[in-house]
């Protein structure tokens, strides 16, 4: 008969060293855990939908969400403009639909510039969203080394390194307009091809039909849609300025959206003359 001992022996050891790995896991120092990405909204005019964790809310000003696996849907007559908590502002024009299938961000350092620069992403992300339908116009701040974003839409592949551009999306076309920055547009058609954009750019992406490959065509953007592409991409950086994140230094980061107070009151105050120095 042989001696169970061995084997009794063996399972304890295992069983310790489980034990002791699931402990140290529980007691991770602080700085091992990456906090969860944000999107706060700066405005929101009409009607729309917001899906976060299973749960549908209606988009209202100054509300924030966890960004990993949200749905926001502008219905007719809307327009929703947002920041993701690294800093990048986006805005939604009407009848619009755009997921975020993943967002991930490292912890903020110590020194992050999120409070003195805006303009610098407070740490490195990564995200990838889609544009389903609608339009929407994009403006990021200088994106931290390592960082990667990604917009697709049922015909193109949208990767930004930074910038100020446009995005439409139908079930026929992309069209993507690039006013500032650096972007990448790329389709598989059926082997990848890709374009690089400069300031000034139009792309517009047709999907593959009846045994044709999918095309990028490039092209100058028309001087007629300008003035709309500034007034739309212009929205997106100024939602930037409504608000700046910190993160607390627990194990567990926080991500926390803070409206942004003007550094200037508006010049058009109205003052009282009962309240004016020498008014009789």
């Amino acid at each position: 008969m042989k001696s169970k001992l061995p084997s009794l022996i063996v399972t304890a050891l295992l069983t310790a060293v489980m034990v002791d790995n699931a402990y140290g896991q529980q007691n991770l120092p602080p700085g091992n855990k990456a906090p969860t990405s944000k999107i706060y909204f700066s405005e929101a005019q009409g009607e729309s939908a917001i899906v976060s964790h299973g749960v549908t809310y209606t988009a209202q000003q100054a509300k924030s969400f966890e960004a990993p696996g949200t749905v926001i849907e502008t219905k007719e007559k809307s327009r929703d403009a947002f920041v993701y908590s690294n800093g990048t502002g986006i805005v939604m024009e009407q009848n619009s639909r755009l997921q975020v299938d993943h967002f991930t961000q490292e912890r903020f350092q110590s020194n992050s510039p999120t409070r003195t620069n805006p303009e610098i992403e407070p740490s490195v992300s990564h995200s990838d969203v889609r544009l389903t339908q609608g339009a929407i116009g994009i403006c990021t701040n200088q994106l931290a080394n390592g960082t990667t974003m990604v917009y697709s839409t049922p015909q193109a592949e949208i990767r930004i390194r930074r910038g100020r551009l446009s995005i439409d999306a139908s079930a026929g076309e992309t069209i993507v307009d690039l006013l500032e920055g650096d972007v990448t547009v790329s389709v598989d058609a059926p082997a990848k091809q890709s374009q690089v954009l400069h300031p000034g750019d139009r792309a517009i992406i047709h999907a593959a039909k009846n045994g044709l490959p999918a095309t990028i065509t490039i092209s100058q953007t028309p001087k007629d849609s300008l003035q709309g592409l500034d007034e739309r991409t212009t929205v997106a950086c100024n939602a930037k300025k409504t608000v700046f994140f910190d993160a607390n230094d627990a194990a567990n980061q926080e991500i926390t959206p803070n409206p942004a107070v003007p550094a200037q009151l508006p010049n058009n105050i109205t003052v009282s003359p009962d309240r004016l120095t020498g008014t009789p």
